[in-house]
């Protein structure tokens, strides 16, 4: 069952957070207003509630939340015919279902996952962030398909890490 009102907002949150969306207070008021709403919603009405709890709120910020919460599998639209798409938060069973059923192929997706990665290892101190732009995809260096040693494993791991703005230490 999907998890409604004030109460589930940290955990909503947290959610949000594991798939790497930063939390600002727009996007609060949003998640706040599709929780506490009983049934799927159009995007105007999300902002007319969120604009309740966070009068700031654009429907830029609407829109651009509800495509990243449906591309995580935190949200779903459903189509509605000769009228707006209404958005409903997923519950955890449908999130998990969704999250297994994604194409591993899904660049987004793999760019996230590395993008944490890196993070990962700029926590433990095995990469740090560049200040200067990434290397643009024109420059990077080539990268073989058929990779036989840990050391090629490595070079390709720092090429695609350079490319996100990330040194390897």
């Amino acid at each position: 069952m999907t998890e409604t009102g004030s109460e589930a907002l940290p955990a909503w949150e947290a959610r949000c957070q594991s798939h790497g969306l930063l939390m600002t207070a727009p996007r609060r008021a949003i998640l706040t207003a599709m929780s506490t709403l009983d049934a799927p919603r159009d995007a105007v009405t999300l902002l007319q509630a969120a604009r309740e709890h966070h009068a700031a709120t654009s429907m830029g910020t609407v829109y651009r939340l509800l495509r990243e919460l449906e591309q995580c599998g935190l949200a779903y639209a459903h189509a509605q015919p000769h009228a707006r798409l209404r958005w409903q938060l997923a519950d955890s069973h449908q999130t998990n279902a969704m999250l297994q059923h994604q194409s591993p192929g899904n660049l987004r997706v793999m760019r996230r996952q590395l993008q944490n990665f890196l993070r990962d290892l700029e926590n433990i101190g095995l990469a740090e962030a560049r200040l200067t732009q990434p290397v643009p995809p024109a420059s990077a260096a080539r990268i073989e398909t058929n990779l036989p040693s840990t050391t090629a494993t490595f070079d390709v791991l720092r090429t695609i890490a350079e490319h996100l703005g990330y040194r390897l230490a």
